[in-house]
């Protein structure tokens, strides 16, 4: 006996491919929804950002034409700065990460991985333009580490920009941790595959 496949039914926001058929079923829920259209609208955004980053980009302009409040304009600024580093356009990432920042000073409340996130794309593309800035992001911020990969990228980004050593091998030992140290979420956290090319690059600083 063959068993029908039960689909959530917030999928119809969360689409991880995208064509018209997608597109109009998207719409077409989104018109009909009752509240939180900005939230869906955003949450889309973020989840086609790497495959579908013109997508993503439009889905944000349509959210700031649209939004009703400011509750989803950091994810939103999100998706945009990822969307822009997907298309190479690093300026416009940087732009839309110190867009980011100035809306979390405005409401504190609202916080992303911008970050670290900031400082590691500045590191690892060697935006030298960007480095003090990244070193004073970094710094002011170091409060919120709390996470193996968190911790990983804020030393990574300090030992890139720096070329120093010693912070190349603590985010060598970040890299290295296999339990993220919370009960119940031992896997979340961690440093991954996607992170090897800097990792190399570390291992060369610490020698």
């Amino acid at each position: 006996m063959c068993l029908g496949i039960i689909v959530s039914s917030d999928d119809w926001y969360r689409n991880k491919e995208w064509n018209d058929e997608i597109e109009e079923t998207f719409y077409s829920k989104l018109k009909r929804a009752r509240s939180q259209k900005d939230q869906y609208m955003v949450i889309q955004a973020l989840t086609l950002t790497d495959k579908y980053p013109e997508v993503a980009l439009r889905l944000v302009e349509e959210y700031f034409d649209s939004r009703t409040n400011q509750f989803d304009d950091v994810r939103a600024l999100l998706a945009r700065a990822n969307a822009y580093i997907s298309l190479e356009d690093l300026n416009n990432a940087i732009a839309a990460y110190r867009a980011i920042f100035a809306r979390e000073k405005e409401f504190p409340n609202h916080q992303t991985g911008a970050y670290l996130d900031y400082p590691y794309l500045v590191a690892t593309q060697q935006i030298k333009g960007e480095y003090e800035n990244a070193v004073n992001v970094l710094n002011e911020h170091v409060g919120r580490l709390t996470f193996p990969l968190d911790i990983f990228k804020w030393y990574a980004s300090l030992a890139l920009i720096n070329q120093d050593g010693s912070y190349a091998s603590k985010a060598l030992d970040a890299a290295k941790v296999k339990r993220s140290g919370f009960r119940f979420h031992q896997v979340i956290g961690l440093v991954g595959k996607k992170y090897e090319k800097t990792i190399k690059q570390l291992c060369k600083i610490s020698t």
